[in-house]
C-alpha cells in the first residue's frame, strides 16, 4: 500500500541485508545503502549486462538520489544517512512466493538463474537467490534487489547455491514430483527447506528422479554428517568448498537452468481450472453478467482491481481494460496457472494472478508480524469482483455471509458481488451431501445484510432469478 509521507518510512520487511534499507518516500521507493554497495553501484551502473537487463524489464529501473534531493525529508539528517540512496520503479504490489502458481515459480527461478548467469559471466555474483527478490509486473517477473549485486571474487563459488536449492528448487520438485503444494511448504517456512528436510519427502523410486541425488540426498548427507561432527561442545570449525573456476561455477547455473526448465506441473481438470466451458450459465445469461460487469468496472477508470474467485480470470480480462493492475485471486491452483500461462503471453498484460485461499488469505508473517504484510494490507482497491463466491463462503467455507460483508465493507471500495440463491443447480449440489440446512443462507436475508453495509447502487436477476448480480458502495 503506497504511503503519502514526507518521511522516509522504513519497510518492515527490508531488514534482512545489513548493507541497505528500503524506504517509502511519498510514494516513492528508496533504498539506503552503505558505502561498499555505492562504490559497487557505481560500476555496476556501467556494466553492459545491466543496463540491457533494465533496458529489457529483467531488472528493476534503478537510479542515483542524492542527500540534497533527500533534504525535503523531515526526518533526513546527514548524520543518520546511509553512504548513499538509490529510487527503484514502483512495483504497485508486493506479492510472495507462497502466492505464486507453479509455473510463476519456476518463471521466477529461471529469471534469477539468468541474471545470475549473465553476472558471472560478467566478473559479478550476487550474494543471495532468494524469490522475495523478485517481484511481478502484471503477469511478467522483474529482479529487484540490484545491491545484492558484488564483484566475484576468484575461485569464489555460487554463494547462492543452497539458499537458490531451498526456496526455488526443492518446492518445485516436490510439487513436480510429488504433487504436494509448494504453497504450503513456503508459506510454512519462509526460508525455505534444508537438504534433509527436502529428502523426506522422496522415499524409495522417487529419489532417482532427475535432480533429486544431486541436489537434495548428496547436500543432505553432507549436512547431517557435519551436524553430527560439530555438535555439543565441539569446538567449531571454519568450512569451505575450495576454489570453484569461472566456468564450474557457470556450468553448475547452467546444469541448474536445465533441470528447473524440465520440471512440469500439468494441468488437471477441475471445475474451477475449465471454468469458461463448464460454468451453469446459458449464452444469453452470461452476456447479461458480462454486460453488468463491464458497464460498471469501465464507468470510471481505476488504479486497482480485485477479483477474488475469478476462475480462470475471464472477468479479470473483462475489467482489466478500466484498471492499471487487475489482481486476480482464486484458491484453485491449477485455475490460477491456467490464467497465469495465457496472461504471460499477453503484450503488456496488467492482470496479476495469485493462487489464495479465500478463506484463509495470507496473513502477516515474519518477524514481528511485518516482514510479510497480510494480503489484504498491501494494497487499497478501488472496486472488487466477487462473482459466483458467495456460496462457497458459506457452504464451502463456513463462514457467514454477515462475516464476509465485514470483510468487504473494511476495504472501503466499490463491490459488484453475485447472489447465488438456494434454488440455483449449483447451491444444491453443495448442499446434496450436507446436514446443516444453513438457514440464513437466503436472498433476502443476504440482501438485508447487504443494505446494512452497502447503499445498492445497481442490481440484476441472472439465470431466470436463482442468481442476482450487485453493484456497491459501501457506506
Amino acid at each position: 500500500m503506497t504511503l503519502k509521507t514526507n518521511k522516509l518510512i522504513a519497510d518492515p520487511g527490508s531488514f534482512r541485508d545489513p548493507s541497505g534499507r528500503v524506504y517509502q518516500w511519498d510514494g516513492r521507493i528508496i533504498r539506503g545503502i552503505d558505502s561498499a554497495a555505492v562504490a559497487d553501484y557505481e560500476k555496476l551502473s556501467n556494466e553492459r549486462f545491466f543496463i540491457r537487463a533494465i533496458e529489457k524489464q529483467k531488472i528493476i529501473a534503478t537510479k542515483p538520489v542524492t542527500s540534497e534531493q533527500l533534504s525535503e525529508c523531515k526526518n533526513f539528517t546527514e548524520n543518520d544517512a546511509w553512504a548513499g540512496f538509490l529510487e527503484h520503479e514502483k512495483i504497485p504490489f508486493i506479492s510472495y512466493p507462497y502466492e505464486w502458481s507453479f509455473s510463476m515459480l519456476r518463471d521466477a527461478a529461471l529469471l534469477q538463474l539468468k541474471v545470475i548467469e549473465q553476472a558471472f559471466h560478467a566478473g559479478w555474483s550476487l550474494k543471495d537467490a532468494t524469490p522475495y527478490n523478485i517481484q511481478w509486473r502484471g503477469a511478467k517477473p522483474v529482479f529487484i534487489d540490484t545491491p545484492s549485486f558484488q564483484q566475484r571474487e576468484d575461485g569464489e563459488q555460487w554463494g547462492g547455491y543452497r539458499q537458490f536449492c531451498m526456496l526455488f528448487l526443492y518446492p518445485l520438485m516436490i510439487k513436480a514430483y510429488q504433487g504436494i503444494s509448494h504453497n504450503d511448504l513456503l508459506r510454512a517456512s519462509l526460508d525455505g527447506l534444508t537438504p534433509p528436510e527436502a529428502a523426506r519427502y522422496f522415499r524409495g523410486f522417487s529419489r532417482m528422479r532427475r535432480g533429486v541425488l544431486t541436489n537434495i540426498f548428496f547436500p543432505a548427507m553432507i549436512e547431517n554428517s557435519i551436524a553430527k561432527r560439530e555438535r555439543d561442545a565441539v569446538p567449531a570449525k571454519k568450512r569451505t568448498g575450495g576454489s570453484h573456476t569461472d566456468a564450474m561455477v557457470i556450468g553448475l547455473v547452467q546444469q541448474m537452468k536445465r533441470l528447473v526448465s524440465s520440471l512440469n506441473h500439468p494441468i488437471e481438470h477441475t471445475d474451477w481450472s475449465h471454468y469458461e466451458t463448464t460454468h451453469s450459465y446459458q449464452n444469453d445469461d452470461f452476456k447479461d453478467k458480462e454486460e453488468f460487469v463491464r458497464r460498471h468496472a469501465g464507468s470510471r477508470h481505476r488504479s486497482t482491481i480485485w477479483d477474488i474467485g475469478c476462475n480462470t480470470g475471464h472477468f479479470s480480462k473483462v475489467s482489466s481494460e478500466f484498471a492499471d493492475l487487475v489482481i486476480s485471486v482464486d484458491g484453485d491452483h491449477d485455475a490460477i496457472e491456467q490464467l497465469y500461462l495465457r496472461e504471460k503471453q499477453a503484450e503488456g498484460s496488467n492482470i496479476l494472478p495469485l493462487n489464495l485461499n479465500l478463506a484463509n488469505l495470507s496473513p502477516a508473517q515474519g518477524w514481528a508480524h511485518k516482514e510479510r504484510r497480510a494480503f489484504d494490507d498491501r494494497s487499497q482497491p478501488e472496486l472488487v469482483l466477487c462473482l459466483a463466491l458467495i456460496h462457497h463462503i458459506r457452504l464451502s467455507a463456513n463462514i457467514p455471509c454477515a462475516l464476509f460483508l465485514d470483510w468487504l465493507h473494511s476495504l472501503q471500495s466499490e463491490v459488484i458481488i453475485e447472489f447465488v440463491d438456494r434454488t440455483d443447480d449449483m447451491v444444491i449440489k453443495l448442499l446434496s451431501n450436507k446436514k446443516e440446512l444453513y438457514e440464513d443462507y437466503s436472498l433476502d436475508i443476504f440482501e438485508s445484510q447487504v443494505k446494512a453495509r452497502f447503499e445498492i447502487i445497481d442490481q440484476r436477476d441472472l439465470k431466470g432469478g436463482t442468481r442476482r448480480i450487485y453493484m456497491l458502495q459501501p457506506k
